[in-house]
């Protein structure tokens, strides 16, 4: 049986009541403004499905099923959602509505952090790193590859046309008016003679491919060392600084730990697709990041009075 006091189970120190307590802090205007008519079906309270979200992607869970699920069988979830059990398609259209939103709530948690008790923000560090993706990198394209790609397949189309037109006039010299030409040759009328030629043909297709996949490797190979070799050297030049080497030296210690938190235990993946809805989703990942980084330094956040003042 279910306890009738969902918070005392789960103790006042748990992650799922730390975010309840945000209500009274974060500023939710960017998202509430999107509802300013009243029509259909009641929804599900905006505030309530944004705290759904950010303790989803705080304890790792990015598929919106998988959030549905929860809402069913886990005791935190339904006491952040009071006992609603939102569908995975409505947590997915409410992630989407307000990719725009979670930016703006992600700006706002450094001012929390800052009234919680975090003295100073000033250092700034960038850096990079590599996330997997809702797509296939083989099959991506920037606008200018497919600018490139575009004029590469008329060009295969118009050449194949000609071919193609080549190719009837060459057939009907050969074979002749209403043949169709793909009769059988004598040579592969015998069963044993053609299986034997069908494998050697296959044994030709298969070197060819080898051949050609060798070389396309090749050439990213030599893209790939060519950029990294002028990285490298830009690199160099900056550490010949002592500015340069005291600015590199921090990046254990402020990007790197982040970079790795964020992508180990807040959004593993990306759920979306698309520039805009990537940057919307990172920016939420970076708001629960710092939200929970305020709970686990055990900050008490601001009260009503602080904030008024």
């Amino acid at each position: 049986m279910l306890p009738q006091y969902a918070r005392e189970v789960l103790g006042e120190g748990h992650l799922a009541c730390f975010f309840v307590e945000l209500v009274k802090v974060l500023d939710f205007s960017p998202i509430l403004g999107a509802y300013t008519k009243e029509c259909g079906q009641p929804p599900y309270h905006p505030v309530m499905m944004t705290l759904l979200l950010m303790y989803a992607y705080a304890r790792g869970i990015t598929s919106s099923r998988e959030i549905e699920r929860r809402c069913e069988t886990d005791l935190a979830f339904r006491y952040l959602t009071g006992g609603e059990r939102p569908d995975h398609d409505t947590v997915c259209a409410f992630r989407v509505r307000h990719l725009e939103a979670f930016r703006a709530l992600f700006v706002d948690t450094p001012r929390v952090a800052s009234q919680s008790g975090l003295k100073k923000v000033g250092h700034l560090s960038v850096d990079g790193t590599k996330m997997k993706a809702n797509a296939s990198k083989h099959k991506a394209m920037s606008y200018g590859r497919m600018d490139e790609a575009m004029k590469k397949l008329d060009e295969q189309v118009e050449r194949l046309l000609a071919e193609a037109e080549e190719l009837d006039a060459q057939e009907d010299e050969r074979h002749g008016k209403g043949r169709r030409g793909d009769e059988l040759p004598e040579e592969m009328k015998d069963p044993k003679k053609r299986a034997e030629r069908l494998r050697e043909a296959a044994r030709q297709v298969e070197e060819e491919k080898k051949v050609a996949l060798a070389v396309e490797k090749e050439k990213r190979r030599e893209r790939i060392g060519q950029a990294k070799q002028e990285l490298e050297e830009r690199m160099k030049r900056k550490l010949l600084t002592k500015r340069g080497r005291k600015a590199y030296a921090r990046r254990k210690v402020t990007a790197e730990p982040v970079i790795g938190q964020v992508k180990n235990t807040v959004l593993p993946r990306f759920s979306l697709r698309g520039l805009l809805k990537v940057q919307g989703e990172f920016s939420l990942a970076c708001a629960v990041h710092n939200l929970k980084k305020m709970w686990k330094q055990g900050w008490e956040l601001p009260s009503l009075a602080a904030q008024a003042a």
